[in-house]
């Protein structure tokens, strides 16, 4: 009888072991795709029997073991984390390139308007010319309004991203800290450990994290860049501040910064694209304020159909500076532009900052800097800084030279009479009278060669004083070789030259009054003249061109201070590098999503359930099953068996 009940006795503990594994080969199968969880797998043990007797069946219940990969797990967060913050960033960088390709399509906008000058130069009196030119004023403006309102739309749409995954990252920090105090209470539980790699799974979509257990329960510490988000006192509260007028994500009550990096999950993602969209809104508004400076400098050198002084064609806003929040002194500064294509070619201005020495400079994100002592105003390169007030050691100020110049780029009138068309003077040979009428009695020649504005007039060139700008000026050749200009109104002499090689240089200032004071328009005149030559300079006409041409070589004019060498290279370059970013940030997410593929892949293999090889466990679990239930029943018939023969 005692083998009896011990064949049915291991029997029994067979049927429930292989139970057990037919059980857990169907929560294998079932689970295979969900988040989180590892293949299981039974461990059947036998029980010995004492000296001289047969096993006493297998230990019951069962051993369950959790199948379990720490490295591949780590290598699929970092790729996790990888693959998130560059598909994040792609994203955002195309839709850069878009508001500049696309929405506003700067660069042809800008394009058209200064061709347009240009065909307008070669016959200024064609009003629908003039007409084409307002409208492609009218559209650049508008590209820029387009390309600007993309980005600011960008800006807070990136801004909703980061505030709605900040509290789902927090959220899943409050769950990992819930499954470490559940596992320190039920260690290594499957289940849980389950919960938890699918939890760790979620958040290193939002950030690159660092696990590191907590002693053997299977609790862990999660950590981002060196900061502990997640330890035994619980989790960290994540949050967006301002630090230094950079949007920053910190952890804690303390609010330390959490430095993300390009791996850095969506967040770092978005983090890195909000400032790419600050970094371009930026540039994008020191072009648009550089075409809206150097257009209206232009306009005001030059002279409308009616004889009067260019207006200014675009309206920009002021500089600014903004104080920070941490001042303690009671200064206040007051910006202007001097010279737009000197300010910083990144668009990001400057910030003062003021010690016991003096206010010294900088450049975000260029490394340049300039100490600019104590004396007011302050000079830095194109701009002037007014002081009103008093400082404090450790005050400092961010200057706009452009804050918000594309959203605000406006045209200021659509009158075809207010276009700068004409050059403030025109050459003609001989003397003009009262009534208008030319008379040329000149025995010798006098022609008019190539004219310019400038800042400071050719060595040797007869200067004309601003006060004689605008009337007729006479040149009255006392030689051959050497001349008066003399102020018609007045009848004084203004200024003396001299006729050399043939050529002679003009120079007249532009009025102190006027809003192109400080530059001078500049005419070289050839010929041949003779002693009693007269030639008059009279303000440019219906006929004259020459302004609306030099507004349009402003497009193309190299100047080494821009980004691309011109302000056609400035658009180009900044389309160019956004595309480029784009493209290449577009490479790594493809490249990504395949490093993470390969991950999971790893991790599967390691962990994950194989169905093949499961339908082949269930079969030899079913087929155990089986045995283990024929012992019991054979066991069963001779216990019947003896009973009957007794």
């Amino acid at each position: 009888m005692t083998g009896l009940n011990s064949a049915i006795s291991s029997a029994l503990s067979g049927l429930d072991a292989f139970s057990e594994g037919i059980g857990t080969v169907g929560s294998n199968i079932a689970n295979q795709s969900t988040d989180g969880y590892a293949e299981r797998s039974v461990e059947i043990q036998t029980t010995a029997g004492g000296a001289g007797q047969s096993g006493g069946g297998v230990v019951d219940p069962a051993l369950v073991r959790r199948a379990s990969d720490a490295m591949e797990a780590s290598n699929v967060y970092a790729a996790t984390a990888a693959n998130s913050a560059a598909s994040t960033r792609a994203s955002v960088l195309k839709a850069i390139d878009q508001a500049f390709t696309g929405n506003g399509d700067v660069e042809s906008a800008a394009s058209t308007f200064f061709s347009g000058l240009g065909t307008l130069a070669s016959n200024p009196t064609n009003a629908a010319q003039v007409s084409t030119v307002l409208a492609n004023a009218q559209a650049l403006a508008s590209g820029f309004n387009s390309a600007a309102s993309a980005l600011t739309s960008q800006t807070g749409q990136i801004g909703t991203r980061i505030s709605q995954q900040v509290g789902q990252a927090n959220t899943l920090l409050g769950e990992l800290a819930k499954i470490n105090k559940q596992l320190m209470a039920s260690p290594e539980e499957p289940t849980l450990l389950d919960q938890q790699q699918a939890t760790l799974g979620k958040l290193s979509s939002f950030l690159n994290i660092n696990t590191l257990p907590l002693g053997s329960s299977g609790a862990v510490a999660v950590m981002t860049g060196g900061s502990v988000l997640v330890d035994q006192a619980g989790a960290q509260t994540l949050d967006m501040q301002s630090i230094n007028d950079i949007p920053e994500l910190t952890a804690g009550p303390d609010k330390q910064p959490l430095r993300l990096s390009d791996r850095g999950g969506s967040l770092g993602g978005l983090l890195s694209g909000l400032k790419a969209t600050d970094d371009a809104g930026k540039r994008l508004d020191r072009i648009a304020g550089t075409i809206a400076d150097l257009v209206n400098q232009s306009q005001a050198e030059g002279l409308t159909a009616n004889g009067s002084a260019g207006k200014a064609l675009f309206s920009r806003p002021q500089p600014n500076a903004t104080p920070a929040q941490s001042n303690t002194g009671s200064a206040t500064l007051n910006a202007s532009v001097t010279d737009t294509s000197a300010l910083p070619a990144n668009g990001q201005g400057y910030t003062l900052s003021y010690s016991t020495s003096g206010w010294s400079a900088t450049v975000p994100g260029s490394g340049q800097s300039q100490a600019l002592g104590t004396s007011t105003p302050l000079t830095l390169n194109g701009m002037n800084i007014a002081i009103l007030g008093t400082p404090a050691p450790g005050d400092s100020f961010r200057i706009a030279p452009d804050p918000g110049a594309a959203a605000a780029l406006r045209l200021t009138s659509s009158d075809p009479s207010e276009l700068a068309v004409a050059d403030p003077y025109v050459l003609v040979a001989g003397t003009i009278s009262g009534s208008g009428a030319v008379s040329n009695t000149n025995a010798g020649t006098i022609n008019e060669g190539e004219d310019t504005v400038t800042t400071a007039p050719a060595t040797g060139a007869a200067v004309v004083p601003g006060s004689a700008f605008g009337g007729d000026l006479e040149l009255k050749f006392t030689t051959a070789s050497s001349y008066d200009v003399i102020d018609k109104a007045s009848g004084t002499t203004v200024s003396t030259g001299s006729f050399a090689g043939g050529a002679t240089t003009l120079a007249v200032a532009y009025p102190a009054s006027s809003s192109a004071a400080g530059h001078y328009w500049q005419v070289n005149l050839t010929g041949a003249p003779r002693a009693g030559d007269v030639a008059t300079l009279t303000p440019g006409g219906l006929n004259s061109g020459s302004n609306a041409q030099r507004m349009s070589d402003l497009w193309t004019r190299t100047d080494s201070a821009l980004p691309g060498g011109s302000m056609q290279g400035s658009v180009l370059s900044l389309i160019g590098e956004t595309g480029a970013a784009s493209a290449q940030a577009t490479t790594l997410a493809s490249n990504t999503a395949s490093n993470l593929n390969n991950a999971q892949g790893d991790l599967t293999r390691a962990a994950g359930v194989n169905v093949d090889q499961q339908a082949t466990l269930l079969t030899e679990y079913q087929q155990a099953y089986q045995a283990a239930a024929k012992v019991i029943s054979t066991a069963h018939s001779m216990f019947n068996s003896l009973l009957q023969a007794i």
